[in-house]
């Protein structure tokens, strides 16, 4: 009888010993999702879990997934109308996950990086400014540099967005911690900025801060935000630079929109010299001088041949066109403002139309 009570105790505590082990190098999560139609699919956003899964969920709604894992591993829940949620799995950690297909609300109950995530993004997707959101991501970084949340943040919002600034990129991921940097994800996006050739087109342009020809207003880079600019490098002692510069003129009456700004740098010692040039050419825009020519920093981004040497840069401030002609290309920079302005206005327009949405379903 004894040994029989032995023996019984020590499978007991064999299977409950595995049973542990098992819950410790599993992540599950628990869910319900209402109005559903279809699978739901799974995937992972790296080798540590690469394959796809499909879930079935019963006649509520409710469904259950594992995941082995000991590490942490980011993966992607999409449901059946497309909403993409990201979820983190964690060694021995568990999920609840509501999720409401009208609205397109989700709601996860897990752990504390789960929780931290959710957070964070609902911040930024609240921003609808670019600048902004990078400035929340780069706050993050800095609070939590070895954080596996960074790199989806950056992933997200800095590389998987209409014209990513490649500048920007590869400043948000040298600010992470050295573990975070050997990411396979990150290691191949910086390869791929630096295969780029150096190429500045989408890169922003650098910060600048200079004094008008009056010597009464002040110009930066934040002068001209959320406007279409075209900057000018010119310099008054080549002729020949200061003959296509009438050529502005043509441009900024063949430009329609209201929201485009003209900016001229002088490359040039002497200030006196340059001011004359400017009142007896009757150059108009924004003048500025830079005296350091050559060695600006402006200047020193690009590979400049001959001057004047101009450059498109949207809303953004991000470079969309490279060496214009000021002689000829007046219809062309109109028809590239005017197709941008057309895409933003689309653009509010379904924003609005989904917050509309929203509210109503809410109510």
């Amino acid at each position: 009888m004894t040994r029989n009570l032995i023996t019984y105790l020590l499978l007991l505590f064999l299977v409950v010993s595995c049973n542990d082990k098992e819950a410790a190098t599993y992540y599950t999560v628990n869910g319900k999702a209402n109005n559903i139609e279809s699978d739901i699919v799974v995937f992972g956003r790296d080798s540590r879990f690469q394959k796809v899964d499909s879930i079935k969920a019963d006649k509520k709604g409710y469904f259950s997934y594992k995941i082995e894992c000991d590490t942490i591993i980011p993966f992607v829940i999409v449901m059946p109308d497309g909403k993409q949620v990201t979820m983190f799995a964690e060694p021995g950690q568990k999920a609840e996950l509501e999720y409401d297909c009208i609205g397109q609300e989700c709601t996860i109950n897990g752990s504390t990086l789960q929780a931290m995530h959710d957070s964070i993004s609902k911040v930024i997707e609240a921003c609808t400014d670019r600048r902004k959101r990078m400035e929340h991501i780069e706050g993050f970084i800095k609070e939590h540099p070895v954080n596996e949340i960074n790199i989806e943040l950056i992933r997200r919002y800095a590389i998987n967005i209409p014209d990513p600034d490649f500048t920007q990129i590869k400043n948000l991921i040298s600010k992470l911690g050295g573990i975070l940097q050997d990411n396979e994800f990150l290691a191949i996006t910086k390869k791929n900025i630096d295969n780029s050739n150096g190429n500045v087109l989408h890169r922003q342009l650098p910060a600048f801060k200079y004094t008008t020809a009056d010597s009464c207003k002040e110009i930066t880079h934040d002068t001209f935000n959320k406007k279409h600019l075209l900057v000018t490098l010119w310099a008054p002692w080549d002729q020949k630079s200061r003959e296509k510069m009438k050529h502005l003129r043509d441009i900024d009456k063949a430009v329609e929109s209201k929201e485009f700004e003209i900016l001229n740098i002088a490359l040039e010692h002497d200030t006196t010299e340059w001011k004359r040039c400017i009142d007896s050419d009757s150059i108009i825009g924004h003048n500025v001088c830079d005296t350091k020519v050559w060695d600006s920093e402006i200047a020193g981004k690009f590979k400049i041949k001959s001057l004047p040497y101009s450059i498109l840069v949207n809303p953004y401030q991000r470079i969309i066109r490279l060496d214009v002609d000021l002689a000829k290309d007046s219809t062309v920079i109109d028809s590239i403002i005017a197709k941008h302005e057309k895409s933003q206005k689309d653009r509010e327009k379904r924003e609005k139309a989904e917050k509309e949405r929203k509210r109503r379903n809410k109510e």
